[in-house]
């Protein structure tokens, strides 16, 4: 059930009346929603629900083991386990057919001819959606416990909603637990009183516009349209257009996935949960560095609070330090998926990070104007290199795109004035300053009630009207 169709649309209508107008008490409101979330998950494969159970049972176990523990050495034997089992659960899901591959080869290439006796067998195995998502948010209940940045839930329905709540559940944001679940049970009882107005429709629907502009106009016109035909054969194209492609990619990918972001929010925000940001103009970003700080918040704050401070964060030294950077992009390349591009993209991301940290400059904006723009214009096309490499299939389809560079003697065959629109607008988007969209929010907040409301309806129809038949699953469904 994806979030820009009628089906999720009177789905939610059904959650959003119960929510607030049926169940009117905590301990009514959690199971509904919980019941909701799986219904929501179960469109997708039914099956796969014993599992996110599961999951949430056996961390709500490990979190209460760390909690009630007093002897620090057990507390961290039974976190260590958490991290074992949860991680075993997401490599045979995830990376089983990745390693056995990868073993197979190297047995064959150890014994030689003839051939080894023993190797691992594929199998076929259904990747459950959203569960490197939600193995992360399990993850981070334990490990907040343990730092004692919350106390162990005594709930074990709250847990099971702060894991399956529905709006988060296929592609995050990941929410922190220590941000979720000491909140859930003032957030439950928003609206009890008449008199309350818990809802921001005002920043719900800012954010829900949003994630349907930038999913059904600028994502699935450039994939469709341009990105995908062009790097489907990068050698049949002229050089400039192979090139246009992979910047075409950066927007696609920042529209998919943050417009993703944004209807998450608005859905949450309409329930009455506050949710984190996830993305902020990323591709205005003068370093690599920065660009971490604006991409995918989230999922880079779980990576730098949980395994960057792990293996030490910056308090031993800088060869420390510069290890520790990569490795963390290592694993947070091998999270998105069983793919040697997927490792090379996190080595590319680490290696620069590290780079910046060795020279200092990740957190050096320049104040001449014309360096800062050269700044983010190199830091963009290394995103955008970087892209190429976390799209491919395989390394050579990497080597192919590169060798497209050469070819200045092909023809133009995607590129059209709608293309070019949308690149240049979907690029455009990022160099609105924040005070700018604050005091365009202020003025829409400010408006009386039927206004927006008949603005939103309008903007509903036409898109609807330009949009495609169809909708795409969204690019992080797959991760």
């Amino acid at each position: 059930m994806l979030f820009p169709t009628f089906s999720f649309a009177f789905f939610f209508l059904a959650v959003f009346l119960g929510f607030w107008y049926v169940f009117r008490k905590k301990t009514e409101r959690t199971p509904f929603l919980i019941a909701a979330s799986f219904l929501f998950y179960a469109v997708w494969d039914w099956r796969f629900c014993f599992l996110l159970a599961l999951s949430a049972a056996a961390n709500y176990g490990f979190g209460y083991l760390v909690g009630t523990t007093k002897e620090h050495l057990y507390r961290k034997l039974w976190m260590i386990v958490s991290v074992v089992v949860n991680l075993l659960v997401l490599a045979f899901f995830k990376y089983y057919n990745f390693f056995a591959e990868s073993a197979n080869n190297l047995l064959r290439l150890a014994a030689g001819e003839p051939a080894p006796s023993f190797l691992f067998p594929a199998l076929a195995i259904i990747m459950p959606v959203g569960i490197s998502f939600y193995t992360f948010k399990v993850m981070s209940y334990v490990f907040d416990v343990y730092l004692c940045r919350m106390t162990a839930v005594r709930s074990f329905p709250d847990l099971l909603l702060y894991v399956s709540f529905f709006p988060q559940i296929a592609s995050g944001p990941i929410v922190h637990a220590a941000d979720f679940l000491p909140s859930l049970d003032q957030t439950l009882s928003a609206g009890i009183d008449p008199d309350s107005r818990p809802i921001e429709f005002a920043r719900a629907s800012v954010l829900i516009m949003s994630g349907l502009l930038k999913k059904l106009v600028f994502a699935n016109f450039l994939s469709t349209l341009f990105v995908d035909p062009v790097l489907a054969d990068p050698a049949s194209v002229h050089a400039l257009e192979s090139f246009l492609a992979a910047i075409g990619y950066s927007v696609v990918i920042y529209t998919d996935f943050s417009g993703y972001s944004d209807l998450a929010i608005g859905i949450a925000l309409l329930l009455g949960f506050q949710t984190p940001a996830n993305f902020n103009r990323p591709y205005s970003s003068f370093s690599v560095t920065e660009f971490w700080k604006r991409w995918h918040i989230t999922f880079s704050s779980w990576l730098r609070d949980y395994l960057y401070f792990s293996m030490g964060g910056s308090r031993f030294g800088k060869i420390r330090t510069l290890v520790a950077l990569v490795c963390t992009m290592l694993l947070g390349g091998l999270w998105h998926g069983a793919s040697w591009t997927f490792v090379l993209w996190g080595l590319m991301q680490g290696t620069a990070l590290a780079l910046e940290r060795a020279f200092e400059y990740g957190n050096k904006r320049d104040s001449r104007w014309w360096v800062s723009a050269g700044q983010i214009v190199l830091t963009f096309l290394f995103t955008t290199i970087s892209w190429i490499v976390f799209r491919a299939a395989s390394p050579e389809s990497v080597s192919s795109w590169f060798a497209s560079l050469g070819g200045f003697g092909k023809p133009f065959v995607h590129t059209s004035p709608l293309i070019l629109v949308l690149l240049v607008s979907g690029l455009a988007m990022h160099a609105i300053p924040d005070r700018v969209r604050h005091e365009a929010f202020s003025v829409w907040k400010r408006l009386p009630l039927p206004v927006p409301a008949i603005l939103t309806a309008l903007f509903l129809v036409a898109l609807s009207i330009v949009s495609m038949s169809g909708v795409a699953p969204f690019i992080y469904f797959s991760f």
